[in-house]
């Protein structure tokens, strides 16, 4: 029974190979939240042209909090939608909703706080310190 439960799991993970390493790197994209003033900035990787996985950071002031997630194309509303985990440390952990328009990459973000504003596409990173300084600067509390 034992090698049996064994060959399964062996079965499974090279089942699921294919899909790990056939993603394809987009590179680094980088948003600006706002009205909260986080930058986010993910590692976008292509899984199969309908599916992606996000995993970067999530950039303050002082701090910085890794964040996960992923994303898809919606075709019948012709959006990308992006959920990802921001998990701040002992601070606070927020559950993120985002819907992107395709051209700007710039939309609107929610999350499981009732925060909510505008998800700002800043391009490629990594970006350039003087940018992160200027644009983290603190302007509203997010709720908790």
């Amino acid at each position: 029974m034992r090698i049996k439960i064994i060959l399964y799991l062996y079965f499974l993970v090279f089942i699921s190979l294919p899909t790990v390493t056939s993603a394809k790197s987009l590179g680094i994209h980088c948003w600006l939240q706002s009205p909260v003033n986080q930058i986010l900035c993910f590692e976008v990787n292509d899984i199969n042209g309908k599916y992606y996985s996000l995993i970067g950071e999530d950039i303050g002031e002082k701090d910085r909090y890794p964040v996960s997630g992923s994303a898809l194309f919606d075709e019948n509303n012709q959006i990308y939608r992006l959920e990802f985990t921001q998990n701040q440390g002992n601070i606070n952990v927020f559950e993120n909703a985002i819907t992107l328009n395709t051209t700007t990459l710039s939309g609107n973000w929610t999350d499981d706080s009732s925060n909510e504003g505008e998800f700002q596409y800043l391009g490629t990173g990594p970006l350039d310190p003087d940018q992160i300084k200027t644009l983290t600067k603190p302007r509203a509390k997010r709720k908790k």
